[in-house]
C-alpha cells in the first residue's frame, strides 16, 4: 500500500495517520518489479524463437529461388558461399555472338555472373572494370585448371540487342561474354536467382530510362553450381583472394 494525503471527504482514520513508504524503499521495490517483468519477457521471447521451425534453404531443381546460407567459410570477409552448391536453373538465353546459352555453356570452368544493362551510367561500368582487374590478377596467380569467365546478363532485353553486347562487352576484356534475351527468358532466370530488377525512371524526352538491379556478383563452379554470391562494393583484391578462397568448396566432390 503506497500512502496518500487524505482528502477533505475522506472519513476520519481512527488509527491515527498512515506511515508513509520511505522513498529508497519505493525505489528499490520498483526497480524489483521491473527486473521482473523484463526477465519475464526474455524467457517468453526464447521459448517463442525455439518455437519456430527450422529454416531450409529451398532447393533450385524445385523451381524455387536459390539464396545463400550459413556458414560463410573462415576468412571471407562479406561474400557468402552456398553450401552445398545449388544447381543452376535452366535458362534459355542468347550470347553476344547468336549463339544458345544455356547450362552446358556454364559448365567446364569457374564463371562469374553479372546483372545490368549497357545504358547504366555508373555501377556496370564499373564493376566490368573491376572484374577485368580480377581476371588479370586471377592470370597472375597461374591457377590450374581452365581460367575463370565472366558472363554479363543484360536486365534490359529491349535495348540491348545482341549487336550492342557484342560492341559494350568486349570493351572491358576481349574474353567477356554478353547474354540477353526475351523479357520472358530474363524474367525466368533472374526469378529464379532472387535477382531483382526493374525501369528506374519515366522515359526522358529522348526515350532513356535507367533501370535499378541487384549488384551481386554470382560465382558458378566448373559443374555448373551457384557457389557464391560476391556482395557490393566490389574491390578487386578482395573478390580475387575470397575466390581462391572459395576454390576449395567448388573442387569438392
Amino acid at each position: 500500500m503506497i500512502a496518500r494525503t487524505p482528502g477533505p471527504s475522506d472519513p476520519p482514520d481512527a488509527g491515527g495517520p498512515s506511515r508513509p513508504i520511505a522513498p529508497t524503499r519505493l525505489a528499490l521495490l520498483t526497480a524489483l518489479a521491473l527486473g521482473f517483468a523484463a526477465l519475464a519477457g526474455i524467457a517468453i521471447g526464447a521459448v517463442a524463437w525455439l518455437s519456430l521451425p527450422a529454416v531450409v534453404p529451398p532447393s533450385s531443381t524445385s523451381g524455387a529461388a536459390i539464396w545463400p546460407v550459413a556458414p560463410t567459410p573462415t576468412g571471407l570477409a562479406r561474400d557468402t558461399a552456398i553450401r552445398p552448391a545449388a544447381p543452376a536453373p535452366p535458362l534459355q538465353l542468347t550470347d553476344q555472338d547468336g549463339r544458345p546459352f544455356d547450362l552446358a555453356s556454364l559448365r567446364g570452368r569457374p564463371v562469374l555472373v553479372f546483372f545490368g544493362y549497357t545504358h547504366c551510367p555508373d555501377v556496370c561500368p564499373t564493376t566490368l572494370s573491376t572484374m577485368n582487374s580480377v581476371t588479370k590478377k586471377l592470370a597472375a596467380a597461374k591457377l590450374s585448371g581452365a581460367p575463370v569467365r565472366v558472363v554479363f546478363v543484360s536486365i534490359d532485353p529491349e535495348r540491348d540487342t545482341i549487336q550492342h553486347l557484342a560492341e559494350y562487352v568486349p570493351y572491358f576484356n576481349k574474353d567477356f561474354l554478353g547474354v540477353t534475351g526475351t523479357p520472358a527468358q530474363v524474367d525466368a532466370f533472374t526469378k529464379q536467382l532472387n535477382i531483382l530488377h526493374m525501369r528506374g525512371s519515366e522515359p526522358a524526352s529522348d526515350g532513356n530510362y535507367t533501370m535499378d538491379h541487384t549488384a551481386s556478383i554470382l560465382l558458378i563452379d566448373p559443374r555448373a553450381r551457384f557457389s557464391a554470391i560476391f556482395s557490393a562494393p566490389h574491390v578487386a583484391n578482395a573478390i580475387t583472394q575470397d575466390f581462391l578462397s572459395l576454390r576449395k568448396y567448388y573442387e569438392d566432390p
